[in-house]
C-alpha cells in the first residue's frame, strides 16, 4: 500500500522571489469598439443585441500571427481599459491593420435582399475599415508580476486576474523551448490557447500501425492557473494525456455535432522566421443550408486565405475526405481533426500509465524551477478509506458461494422493501429482443434472490418472498420504439414539433402501460442511438415521458446487436440502475476513528441545467435537494419538491420533476411564454429555496455536500475566494455562522476537474525502484496545520478498467511492448474536500457550547470520503447523494409549449 501521493500541481517559490516579466500592450479603441459594435449589431434582428464584439476570432488570428505576440487580456470586446494585447515588442502597424481589417469583414450581415439596407452595410463596413488607419492605439510599458496575489477574508490566495492568461502563456512558452526525451526519442510541443489556460500538443503527431490501420496520435499536456481554499500560493495545474487525431477515410460526424481541428500553417509574413509555435483552434460543422461541412463561425481558417494566397488551405470537405494527407501535411500546410469516442472505435487507447505520467512531470517540474516548485506530496489522513462493504470477491466453495449470494439478495430486498414500504415492487418490461427479456428476467431473480422459472411468455408474473411482493409484466415495445415523426410546420419552431411529437408517444406509452401505486421501474429495450439517423428522432425522452405519466421510473437496455459487452451484464447493470431510481440504495455503515452522530442525515443539492440544445431542445433549470437517513425504516432516500413544499420518496420526485418538464403551463420554465429568468434572478431563487432547505433539517445533526463547480454560478458565495471557515455566505451579505442555519450543521464542498482542471491529477510515487501507481484513501498535504480543512478524495482503479502493466510508454512505446499505444489507460480523477463547516473549537465557543466535544475536519471529510464507495456501485465520482442528485437529471425533460414563439436566430 502506498503511504504518499504525489499531485501535478505547482506554486510560487518563496525563495524564488517574484517572477517579473515586461510587457509591451495596447489596449483595444473606444473609437474602434463603438463603430465595430454598430456593425456587428447589424447582423442581428432580434431584440436582444449582444453585449461585445466577438474578439475571440481575432485575438486567436493575432496569436497564430503576430509576430512578437504573446497573450491577450479579457474584456476588451465588452468595453474596458484593461491592456488588450501583451507583447514583447511593439507590432509594426502595417502587420496588425490587415489582420484587424480580415476581422471586421466579418462583422456585417454576409447579404440582405433588401437594396437599400444592404448600401447601407457597406457605407458602415467602409468607415469601420477607414477608422482602422485613423486611430492607431498606442503602446505602452507594462511590468507584470506572475506571482502577484492577493488574500481572501477566509486567507485564500486571489491571483492577479492577469495571470489565469498570462501565467499559462509564458509556462506554455517555457516548455515548449525545451524538447521532451523518452526512450531516446525527442518530442517537441505546440501552444494551442485554450479559454482556460493552454495546451502543448506534440506535434507532429506520431504513428501507430496495427495490421493494415495506421492511426495518429500526440502527447497532450494541459496548464491551467487554479486557487486552493485557504491556500496562500496559488496553484499550476498540469495534466496530462493523449490526443488522438481521426483517420477515417471519410471522417463521419455524428448527426448534430461538430468536430475540432487544430491547423499548422507558416506565418504568413514574407520576413517571418519560419518558427512554428502555435497550431489554431477550428471548428467543423454541418451546415443545414449548404447540405455540406462548413468552418464554424469562429474558426480561424477561414481569415487566413485572405493574408497568404499563395497557398492553399483545407476546406471542411477535403479534410474530411482525406484526413491522413493533412496529417501529414500539404504545401507546408498540416491539419488534423480531434477524435471523439462519437467518431467511433481508434487504434489508440485514451490514457497515459503511471510511469509515463511520472516522467512527463519530471520533465514540466525541471522546466519550472526556479519560479515554481512541486506542491507538497500528500500523506493519509484517516486510517480507514472505505466504508463496511459485502465482500466483493465469491468464495471458491459452493456453500460460502451460496451463502454470500444470500447476503447479497437479502441486503437488496431489504432496501427495496423499505424504499416501497411493504407495498409490492412492480417491475415493467418493454422489450424488443426476446434475448434481451429473458436477461431482465434472470437478472431480476438473481438481484432479488428469487426463485424465477426460465422467460417465456409475456404477461403477468408474481413472487413473494418474506414481506417482499414482486410483480413483473413483460410485453413487446412494437412501434413504440420507432424514431420519433417531426412534423415541421410554418411558424412552428422545431423544438415546438420535437415536443409535440414527445407529448404523442408519451400519451401511447403511459396508455399502454396504465397506471400503478406505487411507483414502479419500466424497464425499455431500444435501438442504438445510430439507428436514429434523423435529428431529435431517438424516442427516449418520449418513452421516459410516457412511463413517468403512468407512475414509473425508467431504465434503458440497447438491443444486442447495437451494443458492446455481455448481455447478461448490461442486464444486471440496468436492473441496478432501475432499482437506484426507485430509492432503493442507502449509504452503508461508516468505519470513522470517532462517531459524528448516530441520527447523522446527509443533504446534497445538485443545480441542473437543460440547454436549448439538449434532448428536447428547450432549456430548463431544476434545483435537486436530497435528504438520505441511512437509518430510515422506510424511504431513506427523500427529495424536496418546492411546488408542494414537501419531502417526497426519491421516486416520487423523479416523477415530479418529469410531470413539472412535461407542463405546457409550468412558469418555471422559459416554454411557458413568460420572461426567461435573469442571472439575477436565477440566484436569488437559488439562494432562497436554499435557506429554505437549511431550515428544514435543522431538527438534527446534518451534514451538507455540495459540489462547488456545479452550484456557484447560482450560489456566488461558494467560490475559492467566498469561502470563510464556519461561514457561509449569501449574495450581497456579510459571512454568517454556518451554525445559524444549524446547530450541528457540517458542510463539506467537492470539487473535480470538470473542463477548467480545477484538481490535480495524482499518482503514487512509491519507494526507491518501486513503479508508480494508484492507491485509494484520504489524503492531506504532509505540511498541513492541524485546522487543515482540505483534502484530497481517491479511488482504486475500477475493474472496468482491465489489467495494464503500470510501467506501459505510449507515447513513444517500449520495445518490448511495440503495442503499448493500443492499451486504454485509466486516467485518475480525485475529488478535493473542503470541510468549510463543522462543530470546530471556534465554532463552538463561538456559539457559546461546552455540550460536545469538537470535530476533527479529517473525521468529516473520512464521513464524506466513503460516501464514494457503496456495495452496488463501483467506486463513485462523487459521493452517493450527489450522485443520486445528479441523476435526476435524466428526469428534467423540458418541452416547449405549443404557443411558444419561434426565436429568431442573427442574420448571416
Amino acid at each position: 500500500m502506498y503511504q504518499l501521493i504525489t499531485t501535478t500541481a505547482y506554486e510560487p517559490d518563496p525563495q524564488a522571489g517574484p517572477w517579473t516579466e515586461q510587457y509591451r500592450v495596447i489596449s483595444f479603441p473606444e473609437k474602434w469598439r463603438t463603430e465595430f459594435m454598430d456593425l456587428y449589431r447589424r447582423r442581428w434582428r432580434r431584440r436582444e443585441q449582444p453585449v461585445g464584439l466577438p474578439i475571440s476570432k481575432l485575438n486567436d488570428l493575432l496569436r497564430a500571427t503576430a509576430p512578437g505576440m504573446v497573450a491577450t487580456g479579457r474584456g476588451a470586446g465588452t468595453g474596458t481599459d484593461a491592456p488588450w494585447i501583451y507583447a514583447s515588442a511593439d507590432m509594426p502597424a502595417e502587420l496588425v491593420a490587415p489582420l484587424l481589417a480580415s476581422w471586421v469583414m466579418t462583422l456585417p450581415p454576409g447579404t440582405d435582399p433588401n437594396a437599400e439596407r444592404a448600401a447601407d452595410h457597406r457605407v458602415a463596413l467602409e468607415r469601420a475599415l477607414a477608422l482602422i488607419d485613423q486611430h492607431t492605439p498606442r503602446w505602452r510599458h507594462e511590468s507584470v508580476d506572475l506571482t502577484a496575489v492577493e488574500l481572501s477574508l477566509g486567507g485564500t490566495a486571489q491571483p492577479d486576474r492577469r495571470l489565469y492568461d498570462l501565467l499559462p502563456e509564458r509556462i506554455g512558452a517555457r516548455l515548449a523551448a525545451r524538447p521532451l526525451h523518452l526512450n531516446g526519442t525527442e518530442l517537441s510541443f505546440r501552444l494551442v490557447t485554450r479559454d482556460q489556460g493552454v495546451e502543448l500538443v506534440s506535434w507532429p503527431p506520431r504513428s501507430y500501425t496495427r495490421g493494415r490501420r495506421t492511426w495518429y496520435f500526440s502527447g497532450l499536456v494541459t496548464v491551467t492557473v487554479q486557487t486552493v481554499p485557504f491556500a496562500m500560493r496559488f496553484r499550476v495545474h498540469v495534466s496530462y494525456g493523449i490526443r488522438r487525431w481521426a483517420t477515417g477515410s471519410p471522417v463521419r460526424l455524428p448527426e448534430g455535432r461538430g468536430a475540432t481541428a487544430l491547423l499548422d500553417a507558416p506565418l504568413p509574413w514574407p520576413d517571418a522566421d519560419g518558427r512554428r509555435q502555435r497550431l489554431t483552434a477550428n471548428y467543423l460543422t454541418f451546415d443545414r443550408r449548404l447540405g455540406m461541412l462548413a468552418w464554424g463561425r469562429q474558426s480561424l481558417v477561414t481569415l487566413l486565405p485572405e493574408l497568404d494566397v499563395m497557398r492553399a488551405y483545407p476546406k471542411p470537405v477535403e479534410l474530411a475526405a482525406e484526413p491522413v494527407d493533412w496529417i501529414e501535411g500539404r504545401d507546408g500546410i498540416a491539419a488534423g481533426i480531434v477524435h471523439s469516442t462519437a467518431m467511433g472505435p481508434h487504434g489508440v487507447g485514451t490514457g497515459l500509465m503511471p510511469l509515463e505520467r511520472s516522467l512527463l512531470d519530471r520533465w514540466v517540474e525541471e522546466g519550472l524551477r526556479p519560479m515554481l516548485r512541486r506542491v507538497s506530496d500528500l500523506e493519509r489522513a484517516h486510517r480507514r478509506s472505505k466504508p463496511v462493504l459485502l465482500p466483493t470477491v465469491r468464495p471458491k466453495d459452493p456453500e460460502e458461494q451460496a451463502i454470500h449470494s444470500q447476503r447479497r439478495a437479502q441486503a437488496r430486498r431489504d432496501a427495496v422493501h423499505a424504499t416501497l414500504d411493504g407495498q409490492p415492487l412492480h417491475v415493467d418490461v418493454l422489450w424488443q429482443t426476446e434475448d434481451t427479456r429473458d436477461a431482465l428476467v434472470a437478472a431480476l431473480s438473481e438481484w432479488l434472490g428469487l426463485q424465477v422459472g426460465p422467460g417465456g411468455a409475456d404477461g403477468e408474473h408474481e413472487w413473494r418472498h418474506g414481506d417482499l411482493r414482486v410483480v413483473l409484466r413483460t410485453w413487446p415495445l412494437r412501434d413504440l420504439g420507432a424514431p420519433l415523426k417531426i412534423a415541421r410546420e410554418s411558424g412552428i419552431s422545431r423544438a415546438q414539433a420535437l415536443a409535440e411529437a414527445v407529448r404523442e408517444r408519451a400519451t401511447r406509452t403511459a396508455a399502454l402501460l396504465g397506471r400503478t401505486d406505487p411507483v414502479g421501474l419500466a424497464i425499455v429495450e431500444t435501438l442504438g442511438s445510430e439507428r436514429f439517423p434523423a435529428q431529435d428522432s431517438d424516442p427516449k425522452s418520449a418513452l421516459r415521458h410516457g412511463c413517468a405519466a403512468a407512475g414509473r421510473v425508467s431504465q434503458f437496455i440497447v438491443v444486442p446487436e447495437d451494443a458492446d459487452g455481455p448481455l447478461s451484464e448490461r442486464a444486471r447493470s440496468t436492473l441496478a440502475d432501475g432499482m437506484r431510481q426507485l430509492g432503493a440504495v442507502v449509504p452503508p455503515d461508516q468505519r470513522l476513528d470517532e462517531e459524528l452522530a448516530d441520527d447523522l442525515q446527509y443533504l446534497s443539492l445538485w443545480y441542473i441545467r437543460r440547454q436549448a440544445n439538449g434532448p428536447t431542445r428547450q432549456a430548463g433549470q431544476h434545483l435537486v435537494a436530497l435528504r438520505i437517513r441511512p437509518r430510515e425504516r422506510v424511504h431513506p432516500v427523500h427529495g424536496w419538491d418546492d411546488s408542494r413544499k414537501k419531502w417526497v420518496p426519491y421516486p416520487q420526485l423523479l416523477l415530479a420533476i418529469a410531470a413539472k418538464s412535461i407542463a405546457a403551463d409550468d412558469p418555471s420554465q422559459p416554454c411557458s411564454g413568460r420572461t426567461a429568468l435573469t442571472t439575477e434572478e436565477q440566484r436569488d431563487e437559488v439562494e432562497r429555496q436554499i435557506r429554505s432547505l437549511l431550515y428544514q433539517v435543522r431538527d438534527r445533526p446534518t451534514l451538507l455536500l455540495v459540489n462547488s463547480g456545479n452550484l456557484r454560478k447560482v450560489w456566488p458565495g461558494l467560490s475559492n475566494g467566498q469561502l470563510v471557515r464556519d461561514m457561509v455566505t449569501f449574495c450581497g451579505e456579510q459571512p454568517t455562522r454556518l451554525a445559524l442555519h444549524g446547530a450541528d450543521l457540517r458542510m463539506v464542498l467537492f470539487r473535480d476537474a470538470n473542463t477548467r482542471g480545477e484538481t490535480p491529477q495524482w499518482y503514487a510515487p512509491g519507494e526507491a525502484e518501486e513503479t508508480p501507481g494508484f492507491s485509494a484513501g484520504l489524503w492531506a498535504a504532509r505540511d498541513a496545520p492541524p485546522d487543515n480543512r482540505v483534502f484530497f478524495s481517491t479511488v482504486g482503479k475500477p475493474p472496468t478498467a482491465g489489467t495494464v502493466r503500470r510501467d506501459l510508454r505510449k507515447l513513444v512505446p517500449d520495445k518490448n511492448w511495440p503495442h503499448g499505444p493500443a492499451a486504454t489507460a485509466w486516467n485518475p480523477q480525485a475529488l478535493e474536500l473542503t470541510v468549510l463547516g463543522c462543530l470546530s473549537k471556534a465554532a463552538l465557543a463561538a456559539a457559546g457550547r461546552t455540550d460536545t466535544s469538537p470535530d476533527r475536519p479529517a473525521v468529516v471529510a473520512a464521513a464524506a470520503h466513503q460516501l464514494r464507495f457503496h456495495d452496488e456501485y463501483h467506486p463513485l465520482s462523487q459521493p452517493l447523494p450527489l450522485h443520486l442528485a445528479k441523476l435526476a437529471e435524466e428526469y428534467v425533460l423540458p418541452l416547449a409549449s405549443p404557443q411558444a414563439p419561434t426565436t429568431e436566430r442573427p442574420s448571416e
